[in-house]
């Protein structure tokens, strides 16, 4: 299993500039951007998709480390 990245999903015009960023360099500078996010959290991170697939893929991944179910928030409210 991977993930993988949607440039048109991403709402940064840059990014999504086939001209600008290739894909190689685009993929790259997703992952470091999760990254980034992911490991600054200074007393946790809360992880979450709205995507059932990819959330099933970030719980197995977390499996065995101490981790806390949150309720889902309805965003579009």
């Amino acid at each position: 299993d991977r993930w993988v990245t949607v440039r048109s999903a991403n709402k940064d015009p840059d990014f999504r500039n086939q001209a600008k960023v290739s894909k190689e360099e685009f993929e790259r500078l997703v992952r470091n951007v999760y990254k980034v996010l992911l490991t600054r959290g200074m007393v946790g991170t809360v992880i979450t998709s709205v995507d059932p697939e990819t959330q099933a893929m970030l719980e197995s991944l977390l499996q065995g480390h101490r981790t806390a179910r949150l309720p889902l928030v309805d965003a579009s409210v």
